[in-house]
């Protein structure tokens, strides 16, 4: 029975990997916007899987990076969705594109509240960071012919964009912006993580000396109490 058992599991995790072989985890993302010409710069990366390129970042009439000088005080809302354009680098599920890449549908980032300039600066820089997400998943397309592969990018959930602002002459002029969102635990959470192995495997030594303690005792006739 148990045979049997093991056998179907390890069916199902093959068969899971072949029903999932186009989609691939993004882990990692990381998008600096600087103020000009192609002016987005991206890196998404996952297991097996690393995509580079350069972009834009659309903006309305009204959009605050047409014309980023600000004065104190100023509340910035309308940041405009990135588009991506060139792909410097493709590697999808372990394999490399040099040319023929590009995704079906849209990639963008939500920056999830506003950017408040001080109204009484302090200093000659500013940084803010608002919560941001991406949106996902991504599909596209790589290669051609026999080579060709369509596949699906599941990407992580939550964020951050920070801008850095440089103040002088009465107002604010935008520097740069990133937005970076990572799977990976932070070396904080990894450090309360191994203490918390550490405890768990320390109280099963402990029970487990207790438990030999207790059986040699039962053992040995020399710590048997006497009958009455």
């Amino acid at each position: 029975m148990k045979t049997f058992q093991w056998t179907a599991a390890v069916l199902l995790v093959v068969l899971a990997q072949f029903a999932h072989a186009d989609t691939f985890d993004i882990t990692q993302i990381t998008i600096t916007v600087f103020f000009g010409n192609e002016n987005v710069f991206f890196d998404l990366s996952g297991p097996g899987t690393k995509i580079t390129g350069e972009g834009g970042i659309a903006c309305e009439p009204t959009g605050w990076c047409n014309n980023p000088v600000f004065p104190p005080g100023s509340v910035l809302t309308n940041i405009g969705p990135i588009s991506i354009e060139n792909f410097n680098d493709a590697k999808v599920g372990g394999t490399s594109f040099a040319g023929e890449f590009g995704f079906t549908s849209s990639l963008s980032v939500d920056v999830l509240g506003s950017i408040i300039l001080p109204v009484s600066p302090h200093g000659s820089t500013f940084t803010a960071c608002v919560p941001a997400t991406m949106s996902g998943p991504v599909t596209g397309n790589a290669g051609s012919g026999e080579s060709f592969t369509q596949f699906t990018l599941q990407m992580p959930v939550g964020g951050r964009f920070c801008t850095t602002w440089f103040f002088g002459g009465g107002v604010y002029q935008f520097e740069r912006g990133t937005f970076f969102v990572s799977t990976v635990p932070e070396p904080g959470t990894l450090g309360f993580m191994g203490t918390g192995l550490g405890a768990l495997i320390a109280v099963v030594s402990r029970r487990r000396h207790c438990k030999q303690a207790t059986h040699s005792n039962e053992s040995d006739p020399h710590l048997q109490a006497p009958l009455p």
